[in-house]
Order: structure tokens, then sequence, then C-alpha cells
């Protein structure tokens, strides 16, 4: 008989054999160590992968009442990252670095890299959470600014890699939009639902108040900010 394979074995002491009840096998690190040999990957690079926490790709609608937006996501009830990270004129990093009339969604993701490239020392090994407080701002001034909404469908991986590649992990990816520069819009409407559907999540600040994702909310405040942005 062939000798079973080490992840097999593996496997199998994990699970609760004296339990009355079949459970799944248990993580332990037993089982990681020999699961990374089986599979020839350092188990260190294993553990990290396991317990990488998913990124979250938030849509943040806000009206003139907001502060900025890392004091709202500093007062909020979300589990805070270990760095907030601010992507604004005067913030913590810049994607635009030169002055254009059309929006080019390579240059911006390239900006991206190289800012967090630069902070690499700081940000490694660290949670980050970052904010893109200029993003609506900018499609005022674009000629396209439909290349703004259809970069969005693909900015949640961009943020990732970018992210990932100075060892650092995005647990907050955060497009701010005022409804203000969304009223700019030939179809204010139309953009505000396609940024939702390639969003996580959903949140907005209005009169004061930030209200997070609730199921059970989402669609009424989605409602309440068509009707803002049709006044």
């Amino acid at each position: 008989m062939s000798a079973r394979k080490p992840y097999v074995v593996a496997l199998e002491r994990a699970r609760n054999t004296n339990s009355k009840t079949k459970k799944t096998p248990t993580p332990t690190v037993d089982v990681i160590a020999q699961l990374a040999y089986a599979l020839d990957i350092d188990a260190s690079t294993l553990f990290a992968r396991a317990m990488k926490i998913a990124s979250r790709h938030v849509l943040l609608v806000v009206d003139e009442t907001a502060p900025t937006p890392l004091k709202i996501v500093q007062q909020s009830s979300i589990n805070q990252p270990q760095n907030w990270l601010c992507a604004a004129k005067s913030g913590d990093i810049s994607l635009r670095r030169e002055k254009s009339r059309q929006y080019k969604p390579a240059d911006i993701a390239q900006a991206l890299n190289n800012e967090l490239q630069n902070l690499r020392s700081k940000i490694a090994n660290q949670t980050l959470g970052l904010i893109f407080s200029e993003t609506s701002e900018a499609m005022t001034e674009f000629d396209n600014p439909q290349a703004v909404l259809k970069f969005e469908h693909k900015w949640a991986d961009v943020v990732d890699k970018a992210a990932t590649s100075v060892g650092a992990q995005s647990a907050f990816n955060i497009c701010v939009y005022k409804i203000a520069d969304l009223k700019t819009l030939a179809n204010p409407t139309k953009a505000f639902n396609e940024l939702v559907e390639v969003h996580d999540e959903f949140w907005t600040y209005t009169n004061s108040m930030l209200v997070l994702s609730d199921s059970s909310l989402t669609q009424s405040h989605r409602i309440k900010i068509c009707e803002l942005l049709k006044k």
C-alpha cells in the first residue's frame, strides 16, 4: 500500500474522532504546516493567506454637512484598521500628478502603486484603510467622467494588489462621492445606482449623520439619495 499523502493524514488528525458528532477538521498549526509541506508552500506564507481579511470596497455618499472623510470613518463603529491613508491634494498620498482634462485609469493605478511603495517602511505588515476623497470632484473636472465610473469596476482589485505589493492588507477601500458633484453629471441617478452596484457596501453621511450598510436600510437610503440628486 502506498504511503498516504501528508495533507490527508493532517486533516484526519485534525478531525475530532472521539466526538459522536462528525466534525470538519480544525485547522491547527500542525494541519497548516502539513498542508504547506504537501503543497510546497512556505508555512508562514500559508498562514498569512489563511488569516488575510477581506477588503471592504465602500461607497460613501456625503452632503454639504460632512466633515473630512477621515473624521467620518474614525468616529464610526467599524473595526478600525491600523493605518488610515487619505488620497487627496493635502493627504497622505496623491494620485493626480499632472493637470489633464482626461481621466487616465492606468496613470491613477500607477500613481497608487508608487505612493504606497514610498510608504512601504511605514505600512508593511499593517492593515490599511484607504480613503479616496476626491473621486467625485475629479469627475467634475474631467471631460470623460464616465471613465471614472468604468474604472470603479476594477478599482477593488487595483487597490488590493497595490497594498499586497508592499506587504500590507487593504481592510477598507472607501470611495467618497459628494452629492453636489454627482448632480453635475448628465444622469446623476444612473451614475449613483451604478456606483452602488459595484461597491460591497453603501454608506451615507447626510444631515450630520453617518449610516452604515444594513440590508434593512440600504434600499431606503438609496431612494433617499436618488431623491436628493433630483432636487
